[in-house]
């Protein structure tokens, strides 16, 4: 199978349809933008187009993109793993969808992963650093807070 990594994007899980449908909204915008990037390293690859530097762009892409749920919703995570597994995939970057390292981050994906590489001795892993371990995490909210305006309260419009 191919040697290039799946991209996993771990959520909690919600029971809110809603939610559910934006996650399963933003795993398919992220699959978008992976394609894209796929393209776009194939025609520079075919045309020997680099950047400025002369290196070839630095934004890779994943073979597939899949969310994966720890409560809640499905599919589980362990589903996700399971299955992928099974069709050959073995290289996976787990993103951990939660903005802190708390209890799911630190403690619940890393003892899920072990289960699963205990089962599955070809699987090979990397947890990536959660959202606020990112440096650029803290602009990009104020950023998005300062350009928002947002909904009132509804006390507001009595």
């Amino acid at each position: 199978m191919d040697s290039q990594k799946v991209l996993v994007v771990v959520s909690h899980g919600s029971k809110c349809q809603e939610s559910k449908q934006e996650f399963k909204n933003f795993i398919q915008k992220l699959n978008e933008i992976n394609s894209e990037n796929k393209k776009r390293k194939e025609f520079e690859s075919l045309s020997g187009m680099t950047d400025q530097v002369g290196k070839s762009d630095s934004r890779g892409s994943y073979v597939l993109i899949r969310g994966a749920c720890l409560e809640f919703a499905s599919p589980q995570l362990e589903t996700v793993i399971e299955d992928l597994v099974k069709k050959g995939y073995e290289q996976f970057n787990i993103f951990p969808l939660f903005i802190f390292a708390g209890y799911h981050v630190r403690e619940d994906i890393p003892q899920r992963l072990e289960k699963l590489k205990a089962e599955f001795e070809q699987l090979q892993y990397n947890v990536l650093p959660h959202p606020a371990a990112a440096d650029d995490f803290a602009p990009y909210i104020l950023n998005n807070v300062l350009n928002n305006k947002g909904t009132k309260c509804p006390s507001d419009n009595l």
